[in-house]
Order: structure tokens, then C-alpha cells, then sequence
């Protein structure tokens, strides 16, 4: 275990997935019961270059997704991350959207995928100029930029679009400082995200807490916790923080 210091605190970057939230009741999107095992018709209104051509269908898409995300409450794994910043200087890169995160009391998330509660102007210049907006209406219609009138799309990162720069850099840099690095409710196969493990230093401990082992970068882990995010993340961070400062 790498050596920290009595007058700081340890650095711990995380790197969740769906997994993370699948005991809030939000499904997850492969393996199994995942949302597109189940439905292949919803590739096409999360591909940046198809949505808009069916705006209406990517619009009863995005809103059963922002519905189900506004029912979900925080379980144990958001809040023990959240706790954990009493130990540790926590930074998350996370791929979800639902915003859990952020409820349960974490101040330090990058939204790699951006957020379910955020809706933004489908032409690129307008958004770079006026960003996005908070949202949490169901819309029955397709909505309008307020600044242009152009279609409005929700504020997520879709299939062939390129991750946020700055929120990847900063997870890339929380990965070289970390002491110890953990993957939480993920499959490891969506990159770049799955790629921030290989910024890691030699001496940092690095974790899998999943309901599976990763098939790929499996060996990169000192340790692996499988099972309910939900039920083992509190017992495993109280572990780690003890590891690190002895």
C-alpha cells in the first residue's frame, strides 16, 4: 500500500457505472436484462448522427430515462462514497446520468456521459455559446432552443460524439494522483472511460467492486469485491482507508 501522509488526506478516484445504480432500481444498459439487449431499435436515438431524423422517438427515449432517473433516490453505495470524502480527497468520473452522485452528497463528480436533467440546443455553435439548461420536464413534443429555435436534444454524450475534454482531463489527472483507484458497477468495455485504470501509477491500489470480474484489464486489480455495490462499497472503502494509512 502506498505511504500517505498523517497531514492529508489519501487520494481516492472512482470510476462508476450503471452497476452502481442498478440497486436505485435504474437499469443498466448491457449483459443480461440490459436496456439494449432488450430493445436493439434504441441504438439508432442514441447515435449522434440518427437521433434527429427521429426526434420524437429520441424524445419518449430520453423521457422514460429522466422519469425513471427522478424516482430513483440514492442507495447505500452513492452514500458511501459521499461519507468517504471524510477520509479521502475523492474525485468520481462517473458514466452515469441519473445524478445520484450529486444527491447523495458527492462534490466532486465528472459526468462523463453528462446529465438526464439537462437539456441543450442540438446545433453545436449555439451550444458552445449558451451551454445547457436544467430540465426536468417530460415533453410531450419535441422542445426548442430558447436562444434559436432549433430542435432541442437531451445533454448527453451520445454514440459516435466525443467525451467532455475538460471532465476527462481532470479524471485522467485524478488517476496519476491517486492513492488508491476504484472501479464501481461498470463492465470495463467502454472506452475512454475504461482506459483512465491504465493512467494509474505503479503503487496505486486498484479495485473492482462488480457484480463480475472485468474480462479485460482483469490483471490490473491488487483486489476485487464482487458482488452488490450497494452492500459491500461501505465495508470496502472503511478497509481501504485503513490499508493506506498504516
Amino acid at each position: 500500500m502506498p505511504d500517505a501522509a498523517a497531514d492529508h488526506k489519501p487520494r481516492l478516484a472512482v470510476l462508476t457505472g450503471a452497476g452502481i445504480s442498478a440497486p436505485s432500481g435504474l437499469p443498466v444498459y448491457r449483459g443480461g436484462d440490459g436496456m439494449w439487449d432488450r430493445n436493439p431499435d434504441i441504438e439508432a436515438l442514441t447515435t449522434a448522427s440518427r437521433w434527429h431524423g427521429k426526434a420524437q422517438q429520441a424524445w419518449g427515449h430520453w423521457n422514460e430515462l429522466r422519469r425513471a432517473a427522478s424516482v430513483a433516490r440514492p442507495n447505500p453505495a452513492h452514500e458511501a462514497l459521499a461519507a468517504a470524502e471524510a477520509h479521502f480527497d475523492v474525485h468520481i468520473a462517473t458514466q452515469n446520468i441519473d445524478g445520484l452522485h450529486g444527491r447523495a452528497g458527492s462534490g466532486n463528480v465528472a459526468e462523463l456521459h453528462g446529465n438526464v436533467f439537462h437539456t441543450r440546443c442540438s446545433g453545436k455553435a449555439c451550444h458552445a455559446r449558451h451551454g445547457a439548461w436544467f430540465d426536468d420536464d417530460l415533453h410531450e413534443s419535441v422542445p426548442t432552443c430558447p436562444h434559436c429555435g432549433r430542435i432541442a436534444r437531451l445533454d448527453v454524450v451520445l454514440f459516435g460524439e466525443q467525451l467532455p475534454a475538460r471532465k476527462m482531463r481532470a479524471s485522467i489527472d485524478a488517476a496519476r494522483h491517486a492513492d488508491v483507484w476504484i472501479a464501481i458497477g461498470t463492465s470495463g468495455t467502454v472506452y475512454p472511460a475504461a482506459g483512465l485504470i491504465d493512467f494509474c501509477r505503479p503503487d496505486t491500489v486498484r479495485v473492482l467492486v462488480n457484480a463480475q470480474p472485468w474480462t479485460d484489464n482483469a490483471s490490473a486489480f491488487e483486489q476485487e469485491v464482487l458482488g452488490d455495490a450497494a452492500a459491500v462499497l461501505g465495508d470496502t472503502l472503511r478497509e481501504l482507508h485503513a490499508a493506506v494509512l498504516r
